[in-house]
C-alpha cells in the first residue's frame, strides 16, 4: 500500500473537516520522514491504514445511543450524570464527553432535570440511586479502578454505570479483577468497542515488526519509558476528535514539545496535554516583574 492509497481510504472514512484530519496527506508524508529506515516507514504506513478515528459526529451519535439506553432502562428521577474527574477537579476526557453530551441533549431535545448533570460526587443528593459516567476509553483499566477506589465512600449503596466508547482486553481484565473483590459497590462497565493490542495475532505484522517499531520509539523517548508503544505497551491505534489517547502507539501522537529525545519531529496527531501549574508557594517565590533599564521610571 502506498501513501496515496492509505490516505485516500482514511479521507473516505473520516473526511478532512476536523483538526486532526485536515491536510492529512501532507501530514502523513512529513510524518514518515521521521525515519530513514524504509522498513519502519512501511510498517508505520500499514499501521496508519488501520488507525481508527472517531469524528465528533460519530462520538455524539454514540453518546446519544448510550444516553437513550440509560433512560430506557433507568428511572430518570434516580439518575445523576457526572464526569469521572479526579478529586482535585482536573478536567479530563470524561469531562470532555460530558460537555459533548450536553450538546447532544440540546440538539435532540432530550428532557432531563436541570440537576441531572452535576460536576462532582460531593453534589449528589442522598435520594439519587444511579450514577452514570461517560468516558471515551479505558486503555489499561487503571483510571477507572483508581476512581472507584478513591471515591468508594460516595459509591456504596448506589448503582454505578460507566459508559465507554472503547475498552481494551487488558483494561476489561483489570477492572473485572478489581470488581470481583468489591462486594459493597455495584458497577456495570459497558463499552461500544473492545480492541486488543495491534500486534497481537495480527495477520500481516509479526513480532519482528513489533520490535522494529519498539526500537524506533525508544529513539523517541529513551529506553524504559512508559509511553513506548502506547502507555504501558497498550499498542492501540485509536483517536478521537477531541484528543488522542496515550494508549495509542506514541509515534502517532508524539510532538517535539513533549519531554522526549527527539527535538525535531514531524507530528501526525499531536496529543493535547495540559500544563502543570506550579504550587502557590512556589509561584510566590518567582520574580515575575519586568526588569527596568537603569535610569528609567
Amino acid at each position: 500500500m502506498n501513501i496515496n492509497e492509505a490516505v485516500g481510504v482514511f479521507i473516505e472514512k473520516y473526511g478532512q473537516e476536523e483538526r486532526y484530519t485536515k491536510d492529512i496527506e501532507s501530514k502523513v508524508a512529513s510524518w514518515l520522514e521521521n525515519t530513514t529506515l524504509e522498513e519502519v516507514k512501511e510498517i508505520l504506513l500499514h499501521l496508519f491504514s488501520e488507525f481508527i478515528f472517531f469524528t465528533k459526529l460519530e462520538i455524539k451519535e454514540t453518546l446519544k445511543r448510550q444516553l437513550e439506553d440509560v433512560l430506557d432502562n433507568e428511572i430518570l428521577e434516580n439518575i445523576c450524570i457526572i464526569p469521572m474527574v479526579s478529586k482535585d477537579g482536573r478536567a479530563n476526557s470524561s469531562f470532555d464527553l460530558t460537555m459533548l453530551l450536553k450538546e447532544v441533549i440540546k440538539e435532540n431535545d432530550i428532557e432531563l432535570y436541570k440537576d441531572t448533570i452535576k460536576v462532582g460526587l460531593y453534589q449528589i443528593d442522598e435520594d439519587i440511586s444511579t450514577l452514570v459516567f461517560f468516558d471515551d476509553i479505558s486503555g489499561t483499566g487503571g483510571t477507572i479502578v483508581t476512581f472507584l477506589r478513591k471515591n468508594k465512600s460516595y459509591l456504596i449503596g448506589k448503582k454505578i454505570i460507566i459508559r465507554l466508547i472503547v475498552i481494551t482486553e487488558t483494561a476489561k481484565k483489570i477492572i473485572d479483577e478489581y470488581l470481583v473483590t468489591q462486594t459493597e459497590i455495584d458497577v456495570n462497565v459497558i463499552a461500544e468497542y473492545k480492541y486488543d493490542k495491534i500486534f497481537k495475532d495480527h495477520i500481516f505484522l509479526n513480532d519482528s515488526h513489533r520490535r522494529l517499531i519498539n526500537d524506533f520509539e525508544e529513539t523517541i523517548w529513551g529506553k524504559g519509558n512508559q509511553n513506548i508503544m502506547g502507555f504501558r505497551d497498550s499498542q492501540l491505534l485509536v483517536g478521537f476528535s477531541h484528543n488522542i489517547p496515550n494508549n495509542t502507539i506514541s509515534s502517532f501522537w508524539y510532538h517535539a514539545d513533549f519531554s522526549g529525545k527527539r527535538e525535531e519531529w514531524n507530528c501526525l496527531f499531536k496529543r493535547y496535554t495540559q500544563l502543570k501549574r506550579n504550587k502557590k508557594n512556589t509561584r510566590s517565590k518567582q520574580n515575575l516583574s519586568v526588569k527596568r533599564k537603569s535610569g528609567g521610571k
